[in-house]
């Protein structure tokens, strides 16, 4: 087996979710961490520093978005890209999250797990066999001094 390129923290309350993406992002190579809950998320994104945090919005203990403001308020985890997925798509929920600072938000219904590999391959200028990818929200894309950091 061979190393994974990156590491992803994927928070989501919804274990089916999270077992579904999880697999698409190991199957591309990533290295997977899961938090149940936003507390957790952001405990985890503390201690692991993972490459890049996939953050849902409805959760408990922690909203998604509470867990982003957090995220960028500390110096450890500022850094780190945050790719929302979620099935609120709700325009302001989508703006609220950018303006905190997510790189991308995406709408889980209309998103495949090879989707969000080829999305979390892009950010992170990996490679990976994903291929493609028609996201249901794109409201970001990476800019070239992104994809070479």
């Amino acid at each position: 087996m061979t190393q994974p390129t990156a590491t992803i923290l994927l928070v989501d309350d919804d274990p089916v979710i999270a077992m579904m993406y999880g697999l698409g992002l190991e199957r591309a190579g990533f290295g997977v961490l899961v938090a149940k809950d936003g507390q957790a998320g952001l405990d985890l994104a503390s201690s692991a520093r993972p490459d890049l945090i996939l953050l849902d919005v409805r959760m408990p203990i922690l909203s998604g978005i509470e867990v982003l403001t957090r995220l960028a308020a500390d110096s450890t985890t500022r850094d780190i890209p945050v790719v929302m997925l979620s099935n609120y798509s709700e325009t302001a929920i989508v703006n609220t999250a950018l303006s905190l600072g997510a790189k991308q938000y995406l709408v889980k219904i209309g998103t495949t797990p090879a989707e969000v590999a080829a999305v979390v391959t892009r950010w992170l200028g990996t490679s990976s066999p994903v291929n493609g990818s028609r996201m249901t929200v794109v409201t970001q894309e990476p800019s070239d001094a992104a994809r070479r950091a």
